[in-house]
């Protein structure tokens, strides 16, 4: 009788593995190490600079995961979007999701509001040279329109021996700073 149901089992076996779907019989090997990365996108609306934001992100597709490197280029989105005038601008730590295949990362990013240069001011007796500065109240708060600035006006000095000193005021609830070029 024991043989008989050990016969029965064996057939009944056979009959279901040959109906079930052909990745249901046998698991494939993975193909993958599941910390390869397979995906890496930045979440964070339309109005991102993605293409410059993905340009500071040295993880690529294909990598193997890399903790430190990916709180590198968060830390870079978050410098470039400051760079860009998000100076509110905030980059969560990666989120990773494994799958079969590979790890897939996930940057969400609050980039908060536009910062616009509310004054900008030349104090000290650098303040004739005022009109290479190519900065006015209402233009974006970019941190290299800001140092182009700066070297135009130490630039223009230069033959005087003054020096420039840049003071930044930031008004986080307005979205603005005030910025003033020091001579000495």
């Amino acid at each position: 009788m024991l043989v008989l149901v050990g016969a029965l089992t064996a057939v009944g076996s056979l009959a279901v593995v040959r109906h079930l779907p052909e990745e249901a019989q046998a698991a494939p090997p993975p193909s993958q190490d599941v910390r390869q990365i397979q995906g890496i996108a930045l979440d964070g609306g339309r109005d991102l600079p993605s293409v410059a934001l993905r340009a500071v992100v040295s993880t690529q597709v294909g990598d193997s995961l890399d903790d430190q490197r990916l709180e590198r280029d968060r830390a870079a989105i978050e410098a470039e979007l400051e760079a860009r005038g998000y100076l509110a601008a905030k980059v969560a730590s990666a989120s990773v999701t494994f799958a079969p295949r590979g790890a897939y990362v996930v940057f969400d990013v609050e980039a908060g509001p536009m910062f616009h240069l509310r004054s900008v001011t030349v104090t000290g007796p650098g303040q004739r040279e005022a009109g290479v500065v190519r900065l006015a109240a209402g233009d974006e708060a970019s941190a290299s329109r800001i140092a182009r600035a700066r070297q135009s006006l130490s630039d223009a000095l230069a033959s005087r021996g003054k020096q420039v000193e840049l003071r930044v005021t930031t008004d986080e609830a307005a979205a603005a700073i005030d910025l003033e070029l020091a001579t000495r």
